[in-house]
């Protein structure tokens, strides 16, 4: 089997793929899992950061990324073309409820909902955080809505819904309880010219990425749709591994 590199969205932590990796590894796929933090203090912009990081987590690896799968989650999902140079390879790239990367736009850009972009200005202004962080629970108005935010909350509830392997899950959800710096969404994020330069996928998860599903379908990348929850390799991650196993292999041909 292909081995994997699952990335989460920079808003929420590595704990979202903890389960499908597990189950990845039983089916006998290598898995790396990197961090990407968004600490307050670096030089330079955060997507560099983020490829640094990754870079870094990925050079001390015994992995051959020429056939790895690059799996992006939400707001990693834009930027996996940056983080594809960085390795040799990969065999493909996989997209996961995520938008589509875009030259020169922002994750803030990428928001179907204006009142969403204002919440998140908001919450960051509040005055128990740091000027311009955001705290590492949704701000309230969208804490019910299961895809623009971190949802700490309800992931907390999904993990103990989770079989076998959680150990370590709940220290992990909390490890990542980091207020993140409002520059993280608003930094244009780059694509260079000669991506896609291996073939990529689209796993469709929820209603708000409607759009970018689509929009895939219409490049002619293969997707594949798995309605349920944002968080679904949480609530499933026996059958959510599977599936991505398979349609990895799709993809990657």
């Amino acid at each position: 089997m292909r081995p994997f590199i699952l990335v989460h969205g920079p808003l929420i932590g590595p704990f979202t793929w903890v389960p499908v990796a597990a189950e990845l590894r039983k089916l006998g796929a290598s898995v790396v899992l990197p961090a990407l933090n968004s600490p307050a203090m670096r030089e330079g912009t955060y997507w560099k950061h983020h490829c640094d990081l990754f870079a870094l987590e990925l050079a001390d690896v015994s992995m051959d990324t020429s056939e790895a799968v690059l799996v992006g989650h939400e707001g990693a999902g834009p930027l996996l073309p940056k983080l594809g140079e960085q390795i040799d390879g990969p065999a493909a790239y996989v997209l996961v409820d995520a938008d589509l990367p875009k030259d020169g736009a922002s994750l803030f850009d990428m928001f179907a909902d204006e009142a969403h972009i204002e919440e998140f200005r908001l919450a960051a202004g509040e005055a128990s955080l740091p000027r311009g962080r955001l705290a590492p629970h949704a701000p309230r108005a969208v804490a019910t809505q299961t895809v623009r935010e971190w949802p700490l909350d309800l992931l907390r509830d999904a993990v103990t819904l989770a079989p076998n392997n959680m150990a370590d899950v709940n220290s992990t959800v909390f490890a990542g309880k980091r207020p993140t710096p409002i520059e993280v969404l608003e930094e244009p994020l780059p694509v260079p010219a000669s991506w896609p330069d291996a073939p990529v996928g689209y796993v469709h998860l929820s209603a708000t990425y409607d759009t970018a599903a689509a929009t895939a379908g219409e490049q002619g990348w293969p997707t594949r749709e798995m309605r349920s929850s944002h968080v679904q390799m949480l609530l499933e991650p026996e059958s959510f591994a599977r599936e991505l196993a398979a349609f990895a292999e799709e993809v990657a041909g």
